[in-house]
């Protein structure tokens, strides 16, 4: 698939010790900082009055950060827009490996401690791009394959269940959902870069 703009999102398991706003200092820490590899961050914006909206949105060139709950539900969103290197396994790799990146990062926020931690066992891929990866059988047969060696190597083989969320009003979209015991984000992301050495 051609489609470079691809988003991966995880939950957090309770958000009711967290107030909106509390994500715009980290986020302008983030960018003072550079914490970012690979990433030009340039800029936060704050929508929390907007209902199930973007939330607070950490802007990059080459992707934007949200802390969102489009889908009425508080996660970390990474949403790649510039095209990064090789086929569509290794660009969604790179998004999944950015968004467990950020999610640990913000796990780890002295100013969000014990407030905030990240589900595991699920796992929304989006590619917002109608013309390139139409919403259809077509596309998740493509990708099927990618997606399920990506679970695979988080997961373990057969411990997880894809769902492709089929609609004609939706962006190409597709859930994972893990179906064994659940290790933290870190070991994730250990995971997946074990798997790419």
């Amino acid at each position: 698939m051609q489609a470079h703009k691809i988003s991966v999102k995880f939950y957090a398991e309770d958000d009711s010790e967290l107030a909106p706003h509390e994500f715009v200092p980290v986020f302008h820490s983030w960018i003072q900082n550079r914490v970012v590899p690979e990433h030009m961050l340039v800029d936060v914006a704050d929508y929390a009055h907007v209902h199930n909206g973007p939330g607070t949105l950490l802007v990059a060139h080459e992707a934007n950060f949200y802390a969102d709950r489009i889908d009425g539900r508080l996660g970390l969103t990474y949403s790649r827009k510039q095209p990064a290197p090789g086929a569509f396994i290794d660009r969604l790799r790179q998004a999944v490996t950015a968004a467990l990146e950020a999610a640990v990062r913000l796990e780890d926020d002295p100013r969000l401690a014990g407030k905030l931690k990240f589900g595991t066992g699920e796992m929304t891929i989006r590619v917002p791009d109608r013309l390139l990866a139409p919403n259809t059988m077509e596309t998740y047969q493509a990708v099927r394959g990618d997606i399920e060696k990506i679970a695979a190597d988080l997961y373990g083989a057969g411990n997880f269940d894809v769902e492709h969320v089929l609609s004609e009003k939706l962006s190409f979209e597709v859930r994972i959902i893990a179906t064994s015991s659940l290790p933290d984000a870190s070991s994730l992301l250990n995971r997946l870069g074990f798997a790419t050495a």
